[in-house]
């Protein structure tokens, strides 16, 4: 989850929480005794400072069964929202990613080590290529170095055995909870349907410009709405490069104004970025009203709202044959709702479902 956020799901990281513990802050202990001695003249140190690492730590993750939860250095994708200055995306992060994206994606069924002339590559243009290996999986993590984060996303990459699903989180900070519930579909998915990829935003998606409100025309750090941001490069090459791309992304929304003037409560909007939905679509409306309760609504048959027809990537991955792209909308008891792992562990179940004929 978004670094000093207070989550829908119940849970908040501090920015202290997500770095490791300082190896040089002095112990109370030996502080005392080194008063009872002559002082030593300190010997002055140019020191680079060491990057802080999101450790494991079971207080900073989802509740989980026995078998699986998610990782604590997932809430370190995640920077604390001032921390970032967004920056539009530069040719050089294009090219560079033109290389990594099918690279790694090929690599990853084969092999756990990144190939060592990508993490090259990566460093190239100011991002860490880093492999996190867990309990259930080894992962591939490309995400910006600390001293640059200019809001150009995360991206998880799963080696070893998995789907050509991809799981989106494109407004954290802003629709709280959605960073816990992708990480955690991500992480935890059902037996041998276990997601390829993993993307997020990193930047909040009203602060892509100084004195930025949701009521102007653009939001450059909107990665649904921006088709130039390297979020979208990314969508691009995975769609290219896996052969059935699966493409969910979640959202989340607020009851207030989306509950004006209806007389039955919406928990929840599955579309395809279109009027016309598709199969997946239509195939996980039903099971997800079972899971999360009445409300659930397809668009635009059930709801004229929030139907992302004009999502960057829903309109990317329509040029795709075998690309397939999920819109879902949470509302926030919804998401406050998925606090409990069995829903979501079913919300996975559904999502990453053989699409039936």
């Amino acid at each position: 989850m978004a670094a000093g956020v207070v989550s829908a799901l119940g849970w908040s990281t501090s920015a202290h929480a997500q770095q490791a513990p300082s190896t040089e802050e002095p112990q109370a202990g030996l502080h005392a005794k080194a008063t009872a001695r002559p002082a030593k003249q300190p010997v002055p140190k140019t020191k680079t400072p060491r990057e802080q690492v999101p450790q494991e730590d079971p207080t900073v993750s989802l509740p989980s069964n026995a078998r699986c939860r998610v990782d604590a250095r997932f809430s370190g994708l995640w920077p604390p929202v001032d921390a970032v200055t967004f920056q539009p995306t530069t040719l050089e992060e294009r090219a560079a990613f033109a290389r990594l994206i099918p690279a790694l994606l090929a690599a990853a069924p084969k092999q756990k080590t990144v190939p060592p002339e990508l993490t090259e590559v990566a460093a190239s243009v100011g991002f860490l290529l880093e492999t996190w290996t867990t309990p259930r999986d080894t992962f591939w993590v490309l995400r910006e170095r600390p001293d640059r984060y200019h809001g150009a996303g995360a991206y998880v990459v799963r080696t070893g055995e998995a789907t050509d699903d991809v799981v989106q989180v494109p407004h954290p900070y802003f629709d709280i909870g959605t960073e816990d519930i992708g990480s955690a579909v991500f992480s935890c998915p059902p037996e041998g349907r276990a997601p390829r990829l993993f993307m997020t935003a990193t930047a909040h998606r009203y602060h892509g410009t100084p004195g930025e409100t949701p009521e102007d025309p653009e939001h450059p750090a909107d990665v649904a709405h921006n088709p130039d941001h390297l979020f979208q490069t990314v969508t691009d090459l995975a769609a290219r490069s896996l052969s059935a791309p699966h493409v969910v992304q979640l959202h989340g929304f607020g009851e207030s104004k989306i509950q004006k003037g209806r007389s039955d409560t919406l928990a929840a909007v599955v579309s395809d970025g279109s009027r016309t939905p598709g199969a997946w679509a239509r195939q996980v409306v039903a099971p997800l009203e079972e899971a999360l309760g009445p409300g659930v609504k397809l668009f635009p048959e059930g709801a004229q709202v929030l139907g992302g027809t004009q999502n960057a990537q829903a309109r990317l991955l329509q040029n795709y044959p075998g690309a397939r792209f999920l819109h879902l909308e949470m509302s926030s008891r919804t998401r406050k709702a998925l606090a409990r792992p069995a829903r979501l562990q079913r919300l996975a179940q559904i999502l990453f479902a053989p699409l039936e004929d």
